[in-house]
């Protein structure tokens, strides 16, 4: 949608954009109310929980992507094209390698994301099913703060390495 900009284009991006300006319970609430009139064979599962983490954070991997796509020229798809090359030939061998960074790097600021959200995963969790967050919250809760530090502490040692390879690939 940001090479070509359509009607459709435009309208699917701005769509998705919409999941970013709720709050994490009001879209924790859209999803859990979609998937329970549509799918209810779904609800309790952690596909719901994913759907809501995708339907929250996809505008901010959209967004780091659209900038990377922006980046690039598009007189190298061109010259491709004029070569012979059939447009899907062109995205596997010109398009993707020149952007799989910026893509690599608006999904890894995603992963982090979610990583730390509690309003959506307190809601959509299975039954059993704890992420960090929602470990830490509960212990915390209970003040409980020397159970709840390992899970704090390992939201930090994943983020650290996540970031420090983010930050080595700006300066590359």
């Amino acid at each position: 949608a940001c090479r070509r900009r359509t009607w459709a284009g435009t309208f699917c991006v701005q769509g998705a954009y919409t999941g970013y300006v709720l709050p994490g319970p009001v879209a924790a609430l859209a999803v859990l109310v979609l998937v329970s009139q549509t799918v209810p064979q779904l609800y309790g599962t952690i596909l719901v929980l994913l759907l809501a983490y995708l339907v929250h954070f996809l505008p901010a991997a959209l967004q780091g992507m659209e900038s990377t796509l922006q980046q690039l020229n598009p007189n190298l798809e061109e010259a491709a094209r004029s070569l012979g090359a059939r447009s899907l030939r062109t995205f596997f061998q010109v398009t993707l390698p020149l952007v799989r960074g910026g893509f690599l790097s608006a999904w890894i600021l995603v992963f982090i994301q979610c990583m730390k959200e509690l309003p959506a995963s307190l809601l959509l969790r299975p039954v059993g099913f704890d992420t960090l967050a929602v470990r830490i919250w509960l212990e915390a809760s209970e003040e409980l703060y020397q159970l709840a530090a390992p899970p704090a502490l390992l939201i930090v040692v994943i983020t650290i390495p996540v970031v420090l390879l983010l930050m080595r690939k700006d300066q590359t």
